[in-house]
């Protein structure tokens, strides 16, 4: 066949581009309506009111910007009459190698509904991390839960009351979500609807869903008026070691969804997150959705909540689709029943052979394997040339690298196909990417069948499509024809509609920490697309030589360049600069570090003679290798310990000793050791247990603790059980936010701001006392 067609292979190119930008493009918020849309509904712009209230500045649990945040809000609460009040607690997280603890101010208001039955609970966190406002992050949440509050008031009563709550403490441990498991009306809850921010855009996307979801998202779908919801985030979420408040709720087998939006990674966690830099949309899209979720499941029973899970996902935009999962395995015979009806026809058609189907399988891979390989090198070629990029932050220019990265992916792809189609049939080939293709749809159904969706649908239309081609010889005309390039369009389609927007959503996960992913997936969609390729490339091609390809290659090596030069750093794309303070009041011993261990343009003032070292002058155990200078010790007030009282229990000593941080800090880390190999037997903070585990070193056994959010008083209570007639040890820290100006010779400039993180931008000031 000739597959030169200068008209058709224009209409195929416009149409791939086109549904392709349109696949993505459908995956968005909704537009933001302003404050004077009707009281009954959602409006970003009044819940914009109270974002750039709460995110005024950084308000890190322990700050007293925190505590400012806590009292806007409960006033907030008490002017909607939902009886607000304030849980104060001590809670402890999970044992780990460093035991750690959280003081907490949860606030809790209550919409009384009509009936007596299950709660819906709404929830998101109003604490920041340290060195960021949170805008998205988490005061979207809250605004949100303010806005639908307001909304719900302006309406009939509901059946069901509605919770809201305000966690405290999840960006240093969840410490919010467990308190309130201890609340009393947490055993009200049978709905919980979770908002969340990864970045400062995009859409909101229901990205966790409690086990057994049947009944959830059969209800989600019918309520959700923007339900951007599938199967793959849900068993990817529930596999992975990130963890939000929802996670906490639904360990303990309660039934809700946790959503959130991820676009702007590189803003996560930093001081552009801020509300001017905050997407209108994106809180349209939480808000919209709270609240139509909030008056759903607000006059339904929330009795029986669980039901076998579903598979679900969007076919186009935020249209969801949701079936029982045993659908697949008819879907899957299907598919089976289809490749053999190609397999068959090609044979009778004489368009392949068993051989060529084999080999079409193996060079298939191997393309795979080299181009996704290819991107390992590229990468890091690519993050080479941008000295100011960490592995964690993410990038400003997202979309130009996703680009970039596709450009180049695309036109590599070509060129091996070009190669690979010198010595193999077209259908030969197309046949061998169907047959990877259904391995992997084995593979995924035996391993998390509610995934087996975005292989089957996209593997179904285009076994039909070619199908269709080779039942009716299309492929057998002298030259390529319309018909034959608009069946091969349509089989295309839901490859483009479910898969190519999973593409885009892996880049903006990863980005450049792992491009790798998102190529596989793009390489897979391009498999079935070959023949509609070989029609570009033969049509554009110059002198036999794949002019198309090779012009992709090169816009994709333009378009990396541009991006770089994007990233150079300004006011509105500041580096991210890492540097703490560290104080011995003991030895009078003071040191810079960094967790970077190169300097930017800022803080190399503090590292004229830099070495690389762990912080033992400061931690005993440390072991970590920082960036770290001499400093000026400075005469700042040392946390203080007082023994309250000694008792002895059961043959052991008891301590009661009052941590104090007279300089009014945020935090406090305590290393405790004694002399007696028998060790701590317990400790407790204010009366909270924790769980300890020894850490050894120069034959020493030392028990790190962190406190993370000090009360008001800025003291608490910490209790000792250790052997009879063998001193406590104790180095007692106390961490404030921000460094000591005094020493700072050079102000941080506006296209500079600090590192995220919480040991990022820290004064700490070490103190020694033995009992």
């Amino acid at each position: 066949m000739q597959y030169r067609n200068y008209p058709l292979a224009l209409f195929v190119f416009l149409a791939l581009t086109g549904l392709a930008i349109l696949s993505v493009s459908l995956v968005r918020a909704p537009e933001a309506l302003p404050a004077t849309a009707p009281a009954t509904q959602f409006s970003a712009e009044r819940a914009m009111t109270h974002v750039r209230r709460v995110a005024k500045e950084p308000h890190a649990m322990g700050t007293k910007a925190h505590a400012e945040v806590r009292g806007y809000l409960l006033a907030q609460l008490q002017q909607l009459g939902l009886g607000a009040e304030v849980q104060e607690a001590t809670v402890a997280a999970e044992p780990g190698y460093v035991a750690q603890a959280g003081y907490v101010y949860n606030i809790v208001g209550r919409l009384k509904g009509s009936g007596n039955g299950k709660a819906v609970l709404l929830m998101a966190h109003y604490d920041s991390q340290p060195n960021t406002p949170g805008a998205a992050d988490d005061a979207t949440g809250v605004a949100a839960m303010l806005e639908t509050a307001r909304a719900l008031k302006q309406g009939a009563q509901l059946q069901n009351d509605v919770i809201l709550l305000m966690t405290d403490g999840e960006e240093y441990g969840l410490y919010g979500a467990r308190a309130f498991l201890r609340h009393p009306w947490a055993k009200d809850v049978g709905m919980i609807v979770n908002l969340e921010a990864r970045g400062n855009s995009g859409p909101s996307m229901t990205f966790e869903i409690s086990p057994e979801n049947g009944w959830v998202i059969e209800e989600f779908a019918k309520a959700a008026p923007y339900p951007i919801a599938n199967s793959l985030a849900y068993e990817v979420y529930r596999n992975l070691p990130n963890d939000t408040d929802f996670t906490v709720f639904r360990k303990e087998g309660y039934t809700g969804v946790n959503s959130a939006f991820i676009d702007g990674f590189v803003n996560y966690h930093k001081l552009t997150d801020s509300p001017e830099n905050l997407d209108r949309n994106s809180l349209q899209h939480h808000g919209s959705n709270m609240l139509a979720l909030a008056r759903h499941f607000g006059n339904i029973s929330l009795v029986n909540t669980k039901a076998p899970d579903k598979v679900f996902f969007n076919p186009a935009g935020t249209l969801l689709v949701q079936y029982p999962a045993w659908f697949n395995y008819i879907l899957v015979a299907l598919a089976a029943l289809l490749l053999v009806l190609v397999l068959r026809a090609g044979l009778r058609k004489q368009a392949l052979t068993i051989a060529q189907v084999l080999g079409g399988f193996g060079l298939y891979v191997v393309m795979l394997a080299i181009v996704a390989g290819l991107f390992v090198p590229i990468n890091t070629f690519v993050t080479s040339l941008l000295p100011y990029w960490h592995q964690h932050n993410g990038v400003y220019s997202s979309d130009a690298f996703f680009m970039a990265y596709l450009l180049l992916a695309i036109g590599l792809f070509m060129l091996l196909s070009w190669l690979v189609l010198r010595w193999l049939r077209l259908f030969s080939v197309v046949t061998g990417v169907f047959l990877l293709w259904f391995v992997l749809l084995l593979v995924v159904l035996f391993l998390v069948p509610s995934v087996a969706y975005l292989f089957l649908f996209p593997l179904l239309f285009s076994l039909a499509a070619t199908l269709a081609i080779l039942r009716g010889g299309l492929h057998l005309q002298q030259k390529v024809g319309w018909t034959y390039g608009l069946i091969l369009l349509t089989g295309l389609l839901p490859a483009i509609f479910i898969v190519l927007p999973i593409v885009k959503l892996l880049f903006t996960v990863f980005a450049l920490q792992m491009p790798v992913a998102m190529v596989v997936m793009l390489v897979l969609v391009l498999g079935l697309a070959v023949p509609l390729l070989v029609l570009l490339e033969r049509s554009f091609s110059w002198r036999m030589l794949p002019l198309l390809p090779l012009l992709l290659v090169l816009a994709g090596c333009i378009q990396v360049y541009s991006a770089i030069e994007s990233e150079t750093p300004s006011a509105k794309k500041p580096l991210h600069s890492h540097v703490s303070y560290y104080l011995n009041t003991d030895t009078k011993q003071a040191v810079w570090a960094s967790a970077f261990k190169t300097t930017d343009d800022w803080n190399k003032q503090f590292f004229p003679n830099p070495v690389t070292a762990p912080l033992t002058e400061i931690y005993p155990t440390a072991s970590y290798g920082f960036l770290k200078n001499e400093a000026e010790p400075l005469a700042l007030q040392a946390p203080v310990a007082e023994l309250v009282n000694e008792t002895t229990v059961s043959g052991k000593r008891r301590l009661q000793l009052k941590l104090q941080s007279p300089r009014g800090a945020a935090h406090f880390e305590l290393m405790l050791q004694t002399q007696d190999s028998t060790g701590i037997s317990s400790v407790a903070l204010n009366g909270e247990v924790l769980s300890l585990q020894p850490i050894e070193k120069d034959g020493k056994s030392y028990y790190h603790i962190r406190v993370q959010g000090l009360p008001v008083s800025k003291e608490v209570m910490l209790e000792v059980e250790q052997p009879l007639n063998t001193p406590l040890n104790l180095l007692l820290y106390d961490q404030s936010i921000g460094l000591p100006q005094q020493l700072v010779q050079k102000a941080m400039p506006a296209y500079v701001v600090p590192e995220q993180g919480r040991d990022s931008n820290l004064t700490i000031v070490r103190k020694g006392y033995s009992f």
